[in-house]
């Protein structure tokens, strides 16, 4: 449990972090953070299972880190909007 809180409050960190930065890209922030936050939250923190075989954690943790950064965006674009 202690894995996947760890890499779910670093997503929020990251996304808010990065929420900040210019946008100078062709898309909206609420599509490219998160895939950008999901891909460097596995090269630092990694996944959640050992070993390099898809399995079941991987779809979690591909979806929770996506859907609580999206989620995020979207407090942030609330807040600040």
């Amino acid at each position: 449990m202690n894995v996947i809180f760890r890499t779910l409050v670093f997503s929020v960190l990251l996304t808010t972090a990065l929420y900040f930065l210019p946008n100078n890209s062709n898309f909206r922030k609420e599509y490219i953070l998160p895939f950008i936050v999901a891909l460097l939250t596995k090269y630092v923190l990694g996944d959640w299972d050992d070993g390099y075989i898809w399995s079941y954690s991987d779809i979690y943790f591909w979806g929770s880190v996506l859907l609580v950064s999206y989620i995020t965006v979207i407090g942030m674009n609330e807040l600040f909007l």
